[in-house]
């Protein structure tokens, strides 16, 4: 377990050092990231770049969103230089809807494990370091097209050195949980390599065995949670999630539900 550090370093990378490595970085075979400082959102800048013809695996990626946008109609907000804000474009992975968004998380805490730390997936889509929100997972996923496709949108915080208070008590960051600083260029190489990894298994490599390694890092598995829905809040055991995302919540006394919108509260 790491301790909390009183007062991180300073971020190591500006928004002009985060440009040049795109400019020079090395990416997944036929991937590429197209970096802007300023964004009103990347979600919005992937969905103008699928109706362009882009290609699967297009990046892009944003120092600052003025309008970022999270899970059910909420904003995300980071401010310039703290954080990886970023959106890909899917379209050739042969996985089911819901392991499209699911291997994103995974891929994020493959990425995180190789800096010593212990992620976990809270349901469906956020990662928590020592039950704090570090990461979150925005899927939109539009048919009705000559081609479909699925934005999956990702905000991860970096570097917020001694600025507590520009994130909730609920959050976290990466230097705050490593006692230093991290450079966003490699670790969206990382992460990117990961993804495009998962990305590319055959549809059942989800079930065989993608699915077992998502649920091994589940947040609460086989613990008591609160659920909101959208008019109540739950109390039940996490029995698990179902290969389609669906939450398996046992309510004291009651049968198994099963739930497939909500948020698991912190």
């Amino acid at each position: 377990m790491h301790e909390l550090p009183a007062s991180p370093p300073a971020a190591p990378d500006s928004a002009a050092e985060l440009a040049a490595y795109c400019a020079a970085g090395s990416w997944p075979p036929g991937w590429s990231v197209h970096y802007t400082p300023v964004a009103a959102s990347t979600q919005e800048l992937a969905h103008a770049g699928a109706a362009a013809g882009a290609r699967h695996g297009t990046v892009y990626l944003a120092d600052w969103q003025r309008a970022g946008r999270g899970r059910r109609g909420r904003a995300w907000v980071a401010p310039p230089g703290t954080s990886l804000l970023l959106s890909v474009l899917v379209r050739d992975a042969r996985l089911p809807p819901f392991a499209q968004t699911a291997v994103v998380t995974l891929a994020v805490c493959q990425v995180l494990e190789r800096h010593g730390l212990a992620p976990r997936i809270k349901w469906p889509n956020d990662v928590l370091l020592r039950d704090r929100k570090v990461a979150g997972v925005l899927a939109e996923r539009v048919d009705g097209v000559e081609a479909p496709y699925q934005v999956v949108g990702i905000g991860l915080n970096v570097n917020y050195g001694a600025a507590r208070d520009a994130l909730p008590p609920f959050a976290t960051a990466l230097d705050w949980e490593l006692g230093a600083p991290l450079a966003r260029g490699p670790l969206l190489a990382a992460l990117l390599g990961a993804l495009h990894a998962l990305l590319a298994q055959p549809a059942e490599a989800w079930a065989a065995r993608l699915h077992g390694a998502w649920l091994e890092r589940l947040w609460r598995r086989h613990q008591t949670v609160r659920l909101a829905l959208d008019d109540a809040t739950l109390e039940g055991r996490v029995e698990g999630v179902a290969v389609d995302g669906t939450l398996l919540l046992r309510e004291p006394g009651g049968p198994l539900r099963r739930i497939t919108v909500g948020d698991v509260l912190l």
